[in-house]
């Protein structure tokens, strides 16, 4: 079904494809048991917020990650760089520096907008980059999808061997990319919207070993297929707490406090198909 689709937008513009998956899948989401689970985060995220409209924003969720989806054949053209870039690049005066001067860093993104982008834009920057990602179940997909992200100059580590690999990536003087914000159930609970979740304490931990960078890029969509990223300041490791694990723990919290601002600028975005905090959490939570 999933290689039909891509055939079924990939004859078309990126712009009418990433629209024809936000169309579908606005309308398809809803009837999913997978909605469930949106249902649910949004509710925890958003306690005030009243049902009607996050049933409305529900909708919104399922459209992003249509357009996501219908957006992997184009990521070669997304990638493309000049005038006619479909990615705005936009650097804080913290960050400036390390990008410039491909400084090792570990970079940090949420699962936003179009995540991919994110590798897109850091590669494109000319900033060797190693990143973290999730083998797919299904070894068709996972191999579909590699297949499609194989365009940028990215090296990819399966996440189960991250924690050999990534220290010496960055001592061979490349940069690594981590998505830290699902939920990791050998994580760390840290809160998150106010609420503790297993959280991966990774890129704390990799930033504060390796005396690196922790910088923040944040991906917003800006139309269809169009996209900017934005690398702010990079987080600070609190100087002055001396055990060290309670160092990563709090730049943890940081990095967690940091999408939260980001989800909430632009909460259609958030891609939150998958459970986020512990079971009993969402016990709670009604319809």
């Amino acid at each position: 079904m999933l290689a039909l689709f891509w055939w079924w937008v990939k004859g078309t513009s990126a712009e009418r494809a990433s629209q024809r998956g936000y169309c579908l899948l606005r309308w398809l989401g809803p009837r999913l048991r997978k909605n469930q689970h949106i249902m649910g985060n949004l509710q925890i995220a958003f306690p005030d917020m009243v049902p009607s409209e996050r049933l409305a924003l529900g909708r919104e969720v399922w459209g992003n990650l249509g357009a996501v989806i219908a957006e992997y054949p184009f990521l070669r053209e997304l990638n493309r760089g000049g005038p006619k870039s479909r990615i705005e690049i936009s650097l804080s005066e913290a960050s400036r520096p390390v990008v410039k001067n491909r400084q090792p860093a570990v970079y940090v993104t949420a699962h936003l907008a179009n995540w991919e982008i994110a590798a897109l834009a850091i590669s494109g920057l000319n900033i060797p980059l190693t990143t973290i990602y999730s083998q797919q179940s299904n070894p068709l997909i996972d191999r579909q999808l590699q297949s499609f992200r194989e365009i940028a100059d990215v090296k990819f580590v399966p996440k189960k061997n991250a924690v050999r690999e990534l220290p010496r990536e960055i001592r061979k003087g490349r940069s690594v990319g981590i998505l830290p914000d699902q939920r990791s159930d050998g994580g760390k609970l840290v809160p998150y919207f106010g609420v503790d979740a297993p959280t991966v304490i990774s890129p704390a931990w990799l930033a504060m070993r390796m005396s690196c960078p922790l910088v923040p890029v944040e991906v917003e969509r800006t139309g269809q297929a169009r996209f900017r990223a934005t690398f702010h300041d990079p987080i600070e490791v609190p100087a002055g707490i001396e055990d060290a694990r309670k160092r990563v723990l709090e730049t943890t919290r940081r990095i967690n406090a940091c999408f939260e601002s980001w989800i909430r600028k632009n909460p259609e975005h958030w891609h939150c198909t998958k459970r986020r905090w512990p079971a009993e959490v969402y016990q709670d939570v009604g319809p």
